[in-house]
């Protein structure tokens, strides 16, 4: 795709509230959406077209991810579905106890874990027959929020300002357990591409750039982001929804319920750019395999409760290099 072509609207999108969407791991064209319609759905960005979606949660899709040759979901329905052949049928993988808020999938083992508002995060054989009990199942102390794999790692994101790290070959017992440094709850956690460290958002308006223990040399820090100037001269502070890491170059993108999407550069602690004009909340974000397109869903998330507000969206902006890559250190 062209760096020089402007952001477009996909066609056909979700008709209700986009959850999540996420970009296959090796097919920058793919990408898949969960929605509070009750559908998953797979596009080709580069047609523009639909490619594929079902209809078998019987209540909103909360989490999506890609497997080896699938895609799973999971949501309000407490089921993990797998999508297979060629997006042609589903079957259950299992199910929760209580809603199912954040599915991931571990490439580097073919492990699929899902996270509940039940208190558990399981593991599971995606390769089993239907309704095969889990791998493992682990209590949590509070409802899961969000999850991120990457390598050998697993960040958990809890109610209550807790955060994990798991080394997904030893479940027994995190390998980390920290409170979170940010004083609100824990909307969002992404695994750094080096399997560092990790990066959170809050309700309130900041993210936090922490760093594993034995990340030599490395400094943890907090900035607070997605805030307005109002009137009286107090800032309007905003959810951050979303965060994604560019695959290349590391940096990352921040969503806030402004409509704005900010890009960082985590090394230097500067913002590298500023995307406006979203017409809604910036519920979603992920980058392609190669780094050449973000896409973006632009969907009310509620924070102001039931009100009209605009139609849901997927934004596919196309990305530079120049624009992601970190731009040097001061002195």
């Amino acid at each position: 795709m062209s760096n020089s072509q402007r952001q477009y609207e996909l066609t056909q999108p979700p008709n209700d509230g986009i959850s999540q969407v996420a970009f296959h791991a090796t097919d920058d064209v793919q990408l898949l959406v969960g929605s509070w319609d009750q559908q998953v759905r797979v596009y080709d960005i580069k047609a523009n077209r639909l490619l594929a979606s079902h209809h078998d949660h019987k209540a909103a899709v909360l989490g999506v991810t890609y497997g080896n040759d699938c895609a799973f979901s999971g949501g309000l329905d407490r089921r993990l579905l797998s999508w297979e052949g060629g997006y042609t049928q589903t079957r259950e993988i299992g199910r929760h106890d209580g809603e199912v808020s954040a599915v991931e999938f571990a490439f580097a083992h073919s492990i699929l874990f899902s996270g509940g508002w039940d208190r558990t995060l399981r593991a599971w054989d995606a390769r089993l027959q239907a309704h095969a009990a889990a791998l493992k199942t682990l209590d949590m102390d509070e409802r899961v929020y969000s999850m991120s794999a990457q390598g050998d790692l697993l960040a958990v994101a809890l109610a209550g300002r807790k955060l994990l790290i798991y080394d997904v070959r030893k479940l027994e017992s995190p390998l980390e357990a920290r409170e979170s440094s940010l004083k609100y709850p824990t909307r969002c956690v992404q695994m750094m591409p080096d399997c560092m460290g990790f990066v959170s958002s809050s309700v309130e308006g900041r993210v936090a750039v922490e760093h594993l223990n034995g990340a030599a040399g490395k400094q943890n820090y907090a900035f607070k982001c997605h805030r307005q100037p109002a009137d009286d001269g107090v800032d309007m502070v905003y959810p951050v929804n979303a965060v994604a890491f560019h695959p290349v170059h590391h940096t990352f993108v921040t969503g806030g319920s402004d409509g704005v999407v900010s890009l960082w550069d985590p090394e230097n602690k500067k913002r590298l750019k500023q995307y406006q004009g979203y017409a809604a909340s910036i519920s979603s974000l992920s980058f392609n395999a190669s780094g050449s397109a973000l896409a973006v869903a632009s969907s009310y998330t509620y924070e102001e409760g039931e009100k009209d507000h605009p139609p849901d969206a997927i934004w596919i902006k196309p990305i530079s290099e120049s624009e992601t890559k970190p731009k040097g250190r001061k002195g």
